[in-house]
């Protein structure tokens, strides 16, 4: 289903989590993009792969611990919790035998055990959820991270946890949409706060009722390309699908890519905003996951040398180095760099806020600082300013 349009009707088998026939496929144009038509009708393989994907990985952080707590033997049993609903999209498999109005379902709406689920997620101490924990958009986040969604108000936010000694990745992406902030850049605003203990990312969800969110991998699927493809195949399916301003936007994701050494630009990590009602594509999301960066997994006595590593990560290119992408902007003339000549100053500050949870040192302060300086010099170079 999509939303209340019937896309295709088969035999979904739970022990497999996923489809073992498509019996006949009502509306094409329905389809998740990157699911193909095949022999007359949808790609299996491409469509359980689409399905699979939308859930929790088995490589999540403390996913033992989250399963136990949930009494749920493997993470892919969460997809059938709620019919794998997710509030990145409005897909969702629906039992034939059952006629449910997605408007009655669907968590952009309806309410849901917030705390339960994050709780279970996050809380280091013993936690028992009760059985409503199961019922959650959190059954379909993706990803390494712990991440739970939370309600704000009128508002549904991602809670999103670090990893590794530092617990940097959450100040990042703070950084990082504060940096996109100063230079106008199209980003995901982030927040940082600490939930049961731990440092945590907040950002707000920009989806809503009438739009969808396709992957970057999945929109080179579309095209027939490899599933991680290239920037540039990602580049040519959006403007084959009339946007117009597509380079711009990679642009901008590469500057701040730059600025943050971020290392982990996969194809999950981008993607475009589709209209949910007309399946017309609207424009490249905004930017959002640029946690990974900044030598987050670094030792403080590496940070100075930091700029010599080939890190990278565009796609399926890896191990490229960050130089490579200043090649890439054309149009520098957008942006005022000296808007972000105060950021290094700050980022000491909003690090030394959060010493008493993460302990980081003085050294590893002054050194995260000093390399963020480097950053700006380097692209200010770049740009002859």
């Amino acid at each position: 289903m999509h939303k209340d349009v019937a896309v295709l009707t088969g035999e979904y088998d739970p022990r497999i989590h996923g489809f073992r026939k498509v019996s006949k496929v009502y509306d094409s144009a329905h389809l998740p993009v990157g699911v193909r038509m095949k022999n007359a009708s949808a790609d299996l393989d491409a469509l359980n792969r689409w399905l699979v994907w939308r859930g929790i990985p088995n490589y999540r952080v403390d996913l033992e611990r989250l399963l136990k707590r949930l009494q749920i033997r493997d993470e892919k049993d969460l997809l059938e919790e709620d019919y794998a609903l997710s509030v990145s999209d409005h897909y969702w498999v629906c039992p034939a035998e059952q006629r449910f109005s997605y408007a009655r379902l669907n968590y952009f709406e309806r309410t849901f055990d917030c705390e339960g689920f994050a709780q279970a997620m996050f809380r280091s101490a013993p936690c028992e959820p009760a059985e409503s924990a199961l019922h959650t958009p959190g059954n379909t986040l993706c990803g390494y991270h712990r991440k739970a969604w939370m309600r704000i108000g009128d508002q549904l936010c991602l809670y999103k946890g670090s990893t590794g000694f530092y617990q940097q990745e959450c100040i990042n992406e703070w950084l990082a949409s504060m940096l996109a902030e100063r230079l106008g850049l199209y980003c995901v605003p982030y927040d940082v706060t600490i939930y049961e203990g731990q440092l945590v990312s907040v950002c707000p969800n920009f989806l809503n009722l009438d739009l969808d969110l396709v992957t970057a991998s999945d929109a080179i699927a579309s095209m027939g390309g490899h599933s991680e493809g290239t920037a540039e195949s990602f580049r040519a399916a959006m403007e084959a699908h009339g946007i117009t301003d597509a380079q711009d936007c990679l642009e901008e994701m590469y500057l701040l890519d730059y600025l943050m050494m971020n290392t982990d630009r996969h194809g999950q990590n981008a993607g475009v905003l589709v209209d949910a009602n007309t399946n017309q594509w609207i424009g490249m999301a905004p930017i959002f996951d640029t946690g990974t960066g900044l030598g987050c997994f670094t030792r403080s006595s590496g940070l100075g040398s930091l700029d010599r590593h080939k890190g990278y990560r565009l796609f399926s290119k890896k191990h490229l180095s960050f130089e490579t992408l200043p090649e890439r902007i054309e149009n520098w003339g957008r942006y005022d760099f000296t808007a972000v000549d105060d950021m290094p100053e700050l980022f000491r500050k909003t690090l030394a806020g959060f010493r008493s949870t993460t302990g980081i040192s003085d050294e590893r302060i002054e050194a995260l600082g000093a390399l963020l300086e480097s950053r700006i010099e380097r692209i200010k170079a770049h740009a002859g300013v």
